[in-house]
């Protein structure tokens, strides 16, 4: 619909492009995200009425704000998955370097049927996620490790 707007300036021509959209309300695991708010708000200022009083003028201030936060929160979340990401690779470098200085050294295992191994370390690996000793051609999980002399 166009709606022609007189002033003393001059004529000015409103355009409004209707768009059949869904009730957001209507399925609760919709959410709006970063890029849907941004889309939200470009179309709210290409639709403006420049010389209309009738919208609060700090209501528009409350959506940068908004969106703002938004962006701050998701800024957070991505610095916290890399906090951990990093916090797990530290964790198993140090696992590796405690179990490669068990290497030449007399230990104790667990051998997961209820009895013990005794031997000396030869080797160290990492499998699945897991450090892993070697013991008389064995391997065995660094959590199974009960003495070491």
């Amino acid at each position: 619909m166009t709606t022609p707007i007189t002033s003393s300036a001059g004529t000015v021509t409103n355009t409004q492009n209707t768009q059949n959209t869904q009730d957001p309300s209507s399925n609760p695991n919709d959410t709006l995200g970063e890029d849907s708010f941004l889309q939200l708000l470009v179309a709210q200022m290409q639709n403006q009425d420049p010389l209309g009083q009738s919208q609060d003028p700090t209501q528009f201030i409350g959506e940068l704000a908004q969106f703002s936060s938004l962006e701050q929160m998701t800024d957070i979340a991505n610095d916290e998955s890399q906090l951990i990401s990093t916090v797990q690779t530290l964790g198993g470098i140090s696992v590796m370097s405690m179990a490669s200085q068990m290497i030449g050294k007399q230990v104790t295992v667990d051998d997961g049927n209820g009895g013990t191994v005794t031997g000396q370390v030869s080797g160290v690996k990492f499998d699945q996620g897991s450090a892993q000793v070697t013991v008389n051609g064995t391997d065995y999980p660094l959590m199974q490790v009960e003495e070491m002399s």
